[in-house]
């Protein structure tokens, strides 16, 4: 099996870390390959705002103020995870990494680096109304909100949906997925577009 590299979108709600997750133990699973490297922006971002650097607290401000991070921090801190797990021979995957088109061509630059030319995006579409049903089910304090919801896919559109495009001018082949069925059912689907079954 080819290293998979793989960008995952898709509006809040639309359950990409979870296909993610499944994903990644499919691929550990399957292939003879060492490994699957899958840095979580998300997780990425909370551990290096407990570093109390100086731009970790800027960033930490701009994010309870509900602002956008400047996008050299998200880039910064995909090369240097990159940097510390990634020797090109693993499979890839990406969420919460390419979150606008500036990031988009940060990682396609890296990926090129390393010799990848058969890069995917997988986009989990849902309606609104599904993603809301689905956030206000989760129960998370940040997830109750109308207005935080609206901000969130309003973000999704204005700066995640041109990251998407600017991956599709590098080259990047989109795979459009349906996240409305059960968990399972998306994961066999993606299984087929990504050609792994």
């Amino acid at each position: 099996m080819k290293p998979v590299t793989v960008a995952f979108f898709g509006i809040s709600g639309s359950g990409k870390g979870t296909q993610v997750e499944i994903l990644k133990s499919y691929l550990g699973k399957q292939s003879a390959l060492p490994g699957v490297v899958a840095p979580q922006m998300g997780d990425i971002l909370r551990a290096f705002m407990q570093t109390g650097t100086p731009i970790a607290k800027h960033t930490g401000e701009i994010l309870k103020a509900g602002g956008l991070v400047p996008s050299f921090v998200p880039i910064y801190l995909l090369v240097k995870a990159l940097n510390e797990t990634f020797d090109g021979t693993q499979h890839v995957i990406l969420e919460g990494t390419c979150r606008r088109p500036d990031q988009s061509r940060a990682a396609n630059d890296i990926m090129r680096m390393f010799g990848r030319d058969d890069l995917k995006a997988i986009v989990l579409t849902l309606t609104k109304e599904s993603a809301k049903k689905r956030l206000v089910a989760r129960g998370r304090f940040d997830d109750a909100e109308d207005e935080a919801i609206e901000n969130r896919f309003s973000w999704y559109q204005e700066h995640v949906v041109p990251s998407i495009e600017e991956l599709r001018k590098l080259g990047w082949t989109i795979h459009e997925i349906d996240g409305e069925p059960d968990v399972g059912t998306i994961h066999q689907n993606i299984l087929k577009e990504l050609k792994l079954q």
